[in-house]
């Protein structure tokens, strides 16, 4: 059965307030928190520090409940782009776990809405009227997702491994991936454990779930939450995560679009979060970066280029392009050494190895493995093979009926 997931993990919602109604709001947060284990923070000089007076307004407020992780934190900030001192309160959620469920390995889903959004309103209701209801807020971001399990794909596989052969991808145009300054090696490195761009409008991160759960596990410790558990930690370790993260740029342009189609709701979440738009987001934007086409050892993927029988130019224009690209390292390496007419044809050469099925990428031979299958389409092809088995978990029911609606609409075949 399979262990993969597709939808999304956490969103920010937001809606603007006066600085009246933010001074009570704050009151009322103050008075929860004696009876709770809510922290509340302010910004201070670069710093957030502990915040419990109501004598006066501050301009940058963090909310969190201490200890257990519920799923749901708010920030308050002020906003004075527009005529007058406005106020900003974002509240994010994880719909996973404000729905009850303690879930780290499997995404979201439309079905966990229901219970999410019930929790919500009970929540606010709880602290204060101010914070309205879900339907109050405008959606700003979703963390689109697929949760990839190793072990439903390829027998057994280091996620360091394929963590190592992902960070070779490519890199769409107006993307830039995310570095910091290493202090051993003085210079800006990206994180081992992360393939992480970004731009305007969305950041794409595809990352080893393993990794990210060990350092947010300490994180909260060093916050005053709950560590992870270490069987969770442990439960992880063959599942990578593809994310796309929406920002406001992009949820404007499918709140816009949403609009356009005849959703006249003021919170647009049953289009934003619909298994079709899910599978849309992720599909496009995997196929920027990663591609259509599995990936082949050098001496596999030559070997099936020359039994295709293209003619002696062709066939040596698809070779030289795969030793070119394991050469640089990446596709993005190698893309940016040309220029003009030479990347025009080196980015037609590209399509026409995905029409292959062939990732420019190559395994590398010490590894002992010929092939792995891209992720995506591997996920696709045994969701469809449980779902027409009537063999599939709760998590994957939504994205399956998302997938065939997707099929329907463009006029893929289903498996």
């Amino acid at each position: 059965m399979l262990q993969s997931s597709l939808g999304f993990h956490t969103m920010t919602l937001d809606m603007s307030l006066t600085g009246t109604d933010v001074y009570k709001l704050l009151l009322d947060f103050i008075a929860y928190s004696k009876t709770t284990a809510l922290k509340m923070y302010r910004l201070k000089e670069g710093q957030y520090i502990t915040y419990s007076s109501p004598n006066y307004l501050p301009t940058d407020v963090k909310i969190y409940f201490d200890g257990k992780y519920k799923g749901i934190h708010w920030h308050i900030y002020s906003d004075d782009r527009y005529s007058g001192m406005v106020y900003i309160i974002e509240t994010t959620i994880n719909p996973k776990f404000l729905a009850g469920i303690t879930d780290y390995l499997a995404a979201a889903t439309y079905g966990d809405m229901n219970i999410a959004i019930i929790n919500f309103n009970n929540e606010s209701k709880k602290i204060s009227s101010l914070l309205g209801t879900f339907n109050d807020y405008r959606i700003k971001r979703v963390d689109y997702c697929i949760n990839i399990c190793l072990s439903d794909f390829i027998p057994i596989c280091d996620p360091e491994l394929i963590m190592n052969l992902i960070k070779r991808s490519d890199i769409p145009p107006h993307y830039k991936e995310w570095t910091e300054y290493d202090d051993t090696s003085h210079r800006k490195k990206s994180r081992p454990e992360s393939f992480y761009l970004c731009s305007n409008s969305a950041n794409i991160n595809y990352y080893s779930k393993y990794l990210q759960l060990q350092n947010r596990s300490q994180e909260n410790e060093e916050k005053g939450f709950d560590p992870i558990p270490q069987e969770t930690i442990d439960a992880s370790h063959d599942i990578i995560r593809f994310e796309v993260q929406c920002k406001y740029f992009k949820t404007y342009a499918l709140n816009k679009k949403a609009e356009n189609s005849g959703n006249e709701c003021s919170n647009k979440y049953k289009s934003l979060l619909a298994p079709l738009t899910c599978i849309e987001i992720i599909s496009s934007y995997y196929e920027k970066v990663i591609g259509k086409g599995d990936w082949y050892t050098l001496s596999e993927a030559v070997q099936i280029i020359q039994s295709k029988n293209f003619n002696i130019q062709r066939e040596q224009r698809y070779i030289d392009t795969l030793k070119y690209v394991s050469q640089c390292r990446s596709i993005a390496k190698a893309k940016a050494s040309y220029q003009e007419n030479e990347l025009l044809a080196f980015k037609q050469t590209l399509k026409e190895l995905a029409d292959l099925n062939i990732n420019p990428v190559t395994i590398p031979r010490e590894w002992n493995t010929k092939y792995i299958p891209n992720f995506l389409k591997a996920y696709f092809n045994k969701l469809m093979e449980d779902f027409s088995n009537f063999n599939i978990l709760n998590e994957n029911l939504c994205a399956a009926q998302g997938y065939v609606e997707y099929c329907e609409r463009y006029k893929k075949p289903p498996i």
